[in-house]
């Protein structure tokens, strides 16, 4: 098994346990008699679990491939870093601009700043794919599951 094999599967594992924490730190939310069928508790039990299920992806996926052509890539471990990184940075200017702008502009942003730190190019099709994702993401949470947004403070008027 390759270093890269193995850091993905103790990645992956490393995934679950962070999720396994966060859904533990969603029983300690508490409940209220305001709350509608999913509850304050509901939008935090989805994201862990879909983070547990990421990490349990990534961990099989390494684990069938351990047997399969090995290749080696320098400096990955750097490169893995600077990506995860990247990445947290994209969420951080997510958190820094929902507050402000709202859940529909913030997640926009968000899908946009990943997408082209991803390399994908920077046109009409790119904003468009990011707008539209907000706007779907938004309608799953508000209309699907009854998960009030945030409009954000600048539209709010406040």
């Amino acid at each position: 098994m390759n270093a890269h094999t193995k850091r993905d599967i103790t990645g992956g594992l490393a995934l679950c346990a962070l999720a396994l924490a966060y859904l533990w730190g969603a029983t300690l939310i508490p409940q209220s008699t305001l709350s509608d069928e999913v509850g304050a508790r509901g939008l935090p039990f989805a994201l862990g679990f879909l983070l547990a299920l990421v990490g349990a992806a990534i961990a099989v996926k390494a684990w069938l491939a351990r047997t399969g052509t090995h290749r080696e890539e320098s400096a990955e471990g750097g490169a893995s870093l600077r990506r995860v990184l990247g990445l947290l940075a994209c969420v951080a200017l997510y958190v820094l601009v929902a507050w402000l702008v709202g859940y529909i502009i913030a997640s926009a942003v968000l899908l946009l700043a990943v997408s082209l730190y991803e390399d994908a190019p920077l046109n009409l099709r790119t904003f468009g794919v990011a707008g539209a994702g907000a706007i779907v993401f938004w309608l799953i949470f508000v209309k699907f599951l009854n998960v009030e947004q945030p409009i954000g403070k600048l539209l709010a008027g406040s």
